[in-house]
């Protein structure tokens, strides 16, 4: 009951804040990696990046993983086959 915070604790405290208010200005796209780059800038000495995970987990602030979109280029078929086994492509119902 007695026990005051360390430096330390209260230089974790200053450092998750400022997670946070990042976190909310990018919308939670900022892992880890990112999130350390931004503090080191905004604290302007190195701060380590298991420092950084450590207090994101134990903030509770995760974030967004984005999927890549598939990249596909439409093209004109280079040949096509001539009907050679006389199929018919069309039906006159569905298949049951």
């Amino acid at each position: 009951m007695k026990h005051e915070p360390s430096a330390r604790e209260i230089e974790n405290r200053q450092i998750l804040e400022e997670l946070r208010s990042v976190h909310l200005e990018v919308k939670g796209i900022y892992g880890y990696r990112r999130m350390g780059m931004n503090l080191r800038r905004r604290f302007d000495r190195h701060i380590n990046h298991k420092r950084v995970y450590r207090l994101m987990e134990a903030g509770g602030l995760r974030c967004v993983i984005r999927r890549r979109k598939k990249k596909y280029v439409y093209s004109t078929p280079q040949q096509t086959a001539e009907n050679l086994l006389n199929r018919e492509f069309r039906a006159d119902r569905p298949n049951d």
